[in-house]
């Protein structure tokens, strides 16, 4: 069976998506570590589909917080698959498989968090780690805010140590 990790992410100022590319680079040296092969398919939110979920062995999550909320092109994409994710008995066809979170944030990020672990745990998906919620320490003004951002090397690499974290569970797994 081919297994494939699908990284749905949105990014405003280039953070999450420096995050998100780092996800993907750890996941690939993982299972190049591993000597196995698994199909990464990274997909803005905004382009990914149902059938990029139901196909999916595993999920890594990446987006920004904007006003206390996980961004609205993420939670668009949950809005929009969430549903077909469930069988009509209501059992969730994603059962089990396992899913990295991260959240590129200002000063907190914790809500953007919790909404997305809630909707992960909804969907019965296994948490590989806690969420990785990186914050760029600057004071909330509309110029800090606006602002494209430079990922700190810290975080990439807690973001390819995720990424790779991830992949070896999916890989290591029976289903697949």
């Amino acid at each position: 069976m081919r297994r494939t990790l699908l990284l749905v992410w949105h990014s405003r100022t280039g953070h999450a998506e420096q995050m998100a590319a780092a996800l993907e680079r750890g996941a690939i040296s993982a299972a190049a570590e591993m000597g196995s092969e698994l199909a990464v398919v990274s997909r803005r939110a905004a382009d990914a589909s149902t059938e990029d979920v139901l196909s999916a062995s595993g999920y890594a999550f990446c987006a920004p917080e904007n006003l206390a909320s996980a961004s609205g092109a993420m939670l668009e994409f949950f809005h929009r698959t969430y549903y077909d994710a469930f069988s009509d008995d209501e059992t969730s066809r994603l059962l089990g498989r396992p899913v990295a979170v991260a959240v590129a944030a200002g000063s907190d990020g914790s809500n953007a968090a919790r909404q997305m672990e809630r909707i992960c745990c909804g969907w019965r998906l296994a948490p590989v780690a806690d969420t990785l919620v990186s914050q760029n320490g600057l004071i909330q003004t509309k110029a800090n805010i606006l602002q494209p951002k430079v990922l700190d090397a810290g975080t990439r690499d807690r973001c390819h140590e995720l990424g790779g974290l991830v992949a070896g569970t999916i890989l290591l797994s029976d289903e697949g």
